[in-house]
């Protein structure tokens, strides 16, 4: 009905509201018909509930230039905010720093390219890495990787390619052995795999890189590739493989004509950590030269 106006009481009465017990206080209560349906409306003397959907029959004006919106806060509670005016423009909100990219609305990794190169690898240094089984991100310390790829339990055949340096002029008596400094072109001493924990190469019997220290106990094979030049007829090229100043292995050989001479001679010590190898030559006449860049090859066993 449009209107109270001559109605009775007993015809009208559901189509009144009320509160749903006694006077208003500062306690929401359901506002009801006249005949007890409660509606989605309450009220109290400081606020007003919806206890049901919040509808707007006729659709709000659209603002273009307001800063300011409804949210609801943690007691869902409506409260006004302030937002920046970026939070309505529908681009980019922040800057990104490599190696993070924003382009539109779109958050990439940029290409690697445009990152530093991190140099040598620091035992702190970090990768991301997706945890398949938790399904999220996480990241992995470089020490906790390597002793994972590569653990204590195992461990590859370490390498070290002592090459000659400079040219050793053989003569009668003993000469050690001179090796390049550690390197990575073809003139150098070069490490393979993780041989700069398991051999030192130092200067102790006179020379430049005269030795290298064992530092993991092991059985290793040691081979001398050694290219050689003779002047004379029937000469004699004596080498000595020793450890710890003692010759552990013996090579002995004549070369009746002179000319070039290739030499490849092995011994496998089973080796201490702390030990020293080095090598020692001469010749019967002394008339020989060890050409430079010939090859003491270490391998762990």
């Amino acid at each position: 009905m449009a209107t109270l106006s001559g109605q009775k009481i007993k015809n009208a009465f559901a189509s009144l509201l009320k509160l749903s017990t006694n006077t208003a206080t500062t306690t929401l209560k359901n506002v009801e018909s006249g005949d007890g349906v409660a509606t989605a409306l309450q009220l109290a003397t400081g606020k007003v509930g919806v206890n049901g959907t919040l509808e707007f029959p006729t659709v709000p004006a659209t603002g273009s230039t307001e800063t300011s919106a409804l949210l609801l806060n943690a007691s869902n509670q409506v409260v006004k905010r302030t937002l920046n005016a970026a939070a309505f423009s529908g681009g980019a909100v922040t800057t990104a720093t490599l190696p993070l990219a924003i382009t539109s609305s779109t958050v990439r990794l940029d290409n690697p390219a445009s990152i530093s190169d991190i140099g040598s690898i620091a035992s702190t240094d970090r990768f991301l890495v997706w945890d398949a089984s938790a399904s999220v991100w996480k990241r992995i310390d470089y020490n906790v990787l390597s002793t994972t790829i590569n653990p204590s339990t195992y461990q590859s055949a370490p390498e070290l390619v002592c090459r000659v340096d400079p040219a050793i002029a053989i003569t009668t008596s003993n000469k050690y052995l001179d090796f390049a400094a550690i390197g990575s072109s073809g003139s150098d001493t070069v490490e393979i795999g993780n041989a700069a924990t398991i051999y030192t190469l130092s200067s102790i019997y006179g020379g430049n890189r005269d030795a290298i220290t064992i530092n993991e106990d092991g059985v290793y094979a040691v081979t001398l590739s050694a290219n050689l030049t003779t002047s004379t007829t029937n000469e004699t090229v004596f080498f000595y493989f020793n450890v710890n100043g003692a010759v552990v292995g013996t090579s002995e050989i004549e070369y009746k004509s002179a000319g070039s001479h290739f030499l490849t001679q092995s011994t496998i010590p089973n080796l201490q950590g702390g030990d020293i190898l080095s090598v020692e030559t001469k010749s019967s006449s002394g008339n020989a030269t060890l050409n430079q860049y010939s090859v003491l090859h270490l391998r762990k066993l």
